[in-house]
């Protein structure tokens, strides 16, 4: 069970506890079809059976070890163009509290993948709900490893792994929230060049020469950024090269 957090204006204000469920942002996006949300509800739950990654993956969440919730946020002000500039405010929110509780440099994967000693901490799921050409809710939901112990991939870790202690849940809801809505005012304020400095150099190989494989084969290149659609941009020895989600993959290591 979770409580209200006390120092957020609207984030966290509704909070929908479920001791279980498929899928928080399943579930939120039902309740969005069937009642109005205030921005800010947050519905969380302890034993996330059937979490949603990107493109469909699983995220696989051993049962009160973790933090599952969906947020609904409602950011009307953002062209549909812009809808990036939401994933980067979430990533660089989730960057900053693990930053403050983990011993590590923290880094977004791109393009929403919260990592720390090359080990994956946190996984985004945004989904955005739209009438006309603006939009009516942004569903983001939050798989945050705290304080698990095991994983499936060698790549996962969770806060707990690598820290060697354990974490009060309550209190790392109320930590995450608070960073969440700090960042997404900053959006709201119009602070966009601010979010996108900040996204650019926080992305994990940034500026590093590293192998990607892509369809065509494997090629050497830098991160050096993201363009306004949230695509990487890749410099190569043929030129900058721009990829959407799921058209390239990089390496951990960085070439010597």
């Amino acid at each position: 069970m979770y409580k209200i957090p006390a120092n957020t204006l609207f984030i966290g204000k509704k909070l929908v506890y479920v001791p279980e469920c498929h899928s928080t942002n399943s579930l939120t996006l039902e309740m969005t079809r069937k009642e109005y949300l205030p921005e800010g509800t947050v519905v969380i739950t302890t034993n996330q059976k059937r979490g949603r990654g990107q493109q469909g993956n699983a995220w696989i969440s051993e049962p009160g070890k973790n933090l599952t919730f969906s947020l609904v946020l409602k950011p009307t002000f953002l062209a549909i163009r812009d809808l990036f500039l939401l994933n980067m405010v979430v990533s660089l929110a989730i960057r900053d509290f693990l930053q403050d509780h983990v011993q590590l440099k923290v880094y977004v994967k791109w393009p929403n993948d919260i990592i720390a000693d090359d080990h994956k901490l946190c996984g985004i799921l945004i989904e955005n709900q739209i009438q006309g050409d603006s939009f009516s809710n942004s569903v983001v939901g939050i798989g945050l490893n705290v304080n698990q112990s095991a994983f499936y991939s060698k790549h996962a870790s969770s806060m707990s792994m690598l820290t060697g202690r354990s974490f009060d849940l309550q209190k790392m809801f109320e930590r995450v929230v608070e960073k969440l809505e700090a960042w997404y005012l900053l959006l709201r304020k119009g602070l966009i060049t601010q979010i996108k400095d900040s996204y650019s150099s926080s992305l994990y190989g940034d500026k590093e020469l590293r192998n990607f494989r892509t369809a065509g084969g494997l090629f050497e290149g830098k991160i050096v950024g993201v363009d306004d659609a949230g695509k990487l941009i890749i410099n190569t020895k043929d030129g900058l090269r721009h990829f959407n989600f799921k058209e390239v993959q990089f390496d951990f290591e960085p070439l010597k």
